[in-house]
């Protein structure tokens, strides 16, 4: 559009992105974005600060360097704490993720166009296809909702994807997804992105599309296959295959809050510029250590809790009463940091919270994997151990064991699990497949 503006209007375009820019840059310093790594909000609005400083240095040469260099310290260290996650993760989930995403595969790309920053190699990036991959249900429209979420991505994907292939896998598996999820977009209902959201990255995707990539699904694509997150806690299965009857999606997490890599940066300390909990933000998490959803034959059955309050049994994990510390249940209690619009990570012993994978494994079409959360509860229950463990039998049948110990002395005598789904009628209805039901 630039060449097509007389001189006038570039002028009042500049000084209006002077303006914004100076007011991130300012903001930058107080606001809890400005110190908070891995949050969508600092990605965002750092990156807007990074375009504002090349459009304006060639004008304010002197502005737009601090601006710069304000951007690039910031958005260093996030790449060197990304290069910890081995999974392509992101602790806020997939819709959040895709905010943060967006902003970084643009950073990337822009770091390596004007200041010869190299970060191809990271450890996050060469994974993060299967944050998108492994993460989507059967039929390439909805995404597994673990933390806040609506029900697929805020922000492209296919722009990420795109980004991907050309830059880091160069396999044409990324133009693959991202054809599929164009293909299958929604044309309404809950589904459908805002117009908010909806077109602010197609020219990205159109900058980065490779066209000499012939999109190429992974290997084994039509093969429900297993896949672990071992920094998110997160297992899945069934996932990125067409929307047939007998394609089923599973999902089980079990994970310490903000991620491995996050939590034991906060809890060992290991560099002097991270300030413990405060420098991160893992409010858009939920109470969901030991949580499961299980579409079978691709009709979502057993759902997570979407965006909504953070409470430990919209995300179909154990509660327990009578519990002296119950806050917003009494006498019932769930996980650490419950109770509020948004998970709290810095009270009494919130920051502690977390889960992990105990074992996951396949044979064929049966999965079993399991989990350990009783770091997620208050110590004033007195559990010694919440293990739970799924097996899926087949396409259509999920048994779910929960384990309970408590320590001598434990308050409790109750335990309630709410098993979350959708505004739909179930019935069993027998099916007959190859001659079985």
């Amino acid at each position: 559009l630039y060449w097509s503006l007389d001189h006038d209007r570039r002028q009042k375009y500049l000084e209006k992105i002077e303006t914004v820019s100076n007011e991130l840059y300012e903001y930058s310093k107080v606001r809890s974005w400005g110190k908070q790594f891995l949050h969508n909000h600092q990605t965002t609005n750092l990156l807007a600060l990074l375009i504002g400083a090349l459009v304006v240095e060639e004008y304010k040469s002197t502005q737009a360097n601090m601006w710069k260099e304000t951007v690039i310290d910031v958005m260093e260290k996030t790449m060197f704490l990304l290069n910890h996650v081995v999974d392509g993760s992101l602790d806020e989930g997939v819709a959040y993720g895709s905010y943060t995403s967006k902003s970084i595969t643009q950073y990337v790309f822009l770091s390596k166009r004007h200041f010869g920053i190299n970060h191809f190699e990271n450890n996050w990036l060469k994974k993060h296809f299967w944050f998108y991959y492994s993460t989507i249900l059967p039929g390439f429209q909805r995404t597994v909702g673990i933390a806040d979420s609506n029900y697929n991505w805020f922000y492209g994907p296919e722009s990420q994807l795109v980004f991907l292939d050309t830059f880091i896998l160069k396999n044409g598996s990324g133009n693959w997804l991202a054809r599929q999820i164009r293909k299958h977009r929604p044309r309404d209902g809950p589904m459908v992105q805002s117009t908010a959201q909806r077109w602010s990255t197609l020219h990205t995707e159109y900058l980065w599309y490779n066209a000499e990539l012939p999109p190429h699904p992974p290997p084994d694509h039509d093969t429900p296959k297993m896949h672990v997150f071992p920094n998110w806690g997160v297992v899945t299965y069934g996932a990125g295959l067409p929307n047939t009857q007998t394609n089923t999606f599973l999902s089980f997490k079990s994970g310490k809050l903000g991620g491995r890599a996050v939590y034991d940066i906060v809890h060992f300390q290991p560099y002097s510029w991270v300030d413990g909990w405060r420098s991160f933000n893992p409010g858009h998490e939920h109470p969901d250590q030991n949580s499961f959803t299980f579409a079978p034959n691709g009709q979502v059955f057993v759902s997570e809790a979407l965006y909504g309050p953070k409470l430990s049994h919209l995300n179909n994990i154990l509660v327990f009463a009578p519990s002296p510390t119950s806050q917003c249940n009494q006498p019932w209690e769930g996980q650490l940091g419950e109770c509020s619009q948004w998970l709290k990570w810095t009270t009494n012993e919130s920051g502690d919270a977390a889960g992990e994978i105990i074992t996951a494994s396949q044979q064929g079409e049966t999965m079993f994997v399991s989990g350990e959360a009783v770091s997620a509860y208050s110590s004033s229950m007195k559990l010694k151990s919440v293990y739970r463990c799924l097996l899926l039998l087949n396409h259509q049948t999920l048994l779910v064991v929960d384990h309970i110990e408590k320590n001598e002395g434990s308050p409790l005598s109750l335990v309630s699990a709410f098993f979350h789904n959708l505004d739909i009628d179930f019935k069993y209805v027998p099916l007959r497949f190859l001659n079985k039901f």
